[in-house]
């Protein structure tokens, strides 16, 4: 009678045990129905123009390293051609709206001297077809933003963020472009 026992006992927990094999086979096998190779994207354009943007704030210069950096993302990620804009099949056209300069830190001898500050840049960007006319990027607000700290000179420790704020807002707007979900 024991022996039965023990027996009826090993075939459960053998069944049991297919069962939980099973489930994990279909599990590993349906986990991955909706995957497919290739682009996720629905985009019927594979080139882009990006103009040099307006800059409508006080601050010089940031049209070109902002308008480069969006350039050198789009580039790197390499699945849209970087045209003239009479050749491309979509144009970026994009101001900058806003630079601002807020302070984090001040000095522990002088209060009112700030030693770091967050440097913020805001661009506006739209994109649209240039053959249809049709709206491919809303237009949006982008921000970059890099805290600094403050040396000797003010000025050249601006000059040295502007870089990586100018990527990071490429970086944003590159994302936008070919990221899209539509």
């Amino acid at each position: 009678m024991r022996r039965r026992a023990s027996l009826g006992r090993r075939n459960r927990a053998a069944g049991e045990a297919d069962v939980a094999q099973f489930t994990l086979i279909c599990l590993f096998a349906f986990g991955c129905a909706g995957y497919h190779i290739g682009p996720v994207t629905k985009r019927n354009f594979n080139s882009i123009a990006v103009p040099v943007f307006r800059n409508t704030t006080l601050q010089p210069q940031l049209e070109a390293q902002i308008s480069n950096a969006i350039i050198q993302r789009l580039q790197q990620d390499g699945s849209l051609r970087i045209e003239s804009e009479p050749r491309a099949d979509v144009v970026l056209k994009g101001s900058i709206t806003k630079y601002e300069r807020q302070a984090l830190r001040s000095s522990r001898t002088d209060t009112g001297s700030p030693r770091e500050y967050e440097i913020s840049i805001i661009v506006r960007v739209e994109a649209t077809d240039r053959r249809t006319g049709e709206t491919v990027l809303k237009s949006t607000n982008v921000e970059g933003k890099s805290d600094v700290f403050i040396g000797e000179d003010q000025q050249s420790a601006e000059e040295q963020v502007l870089p990586l704020i100018a990527d990071d807002i490429g970086k944003r707007v590159a994302g936008l472009l070919v990221e899209s979900w539509q």
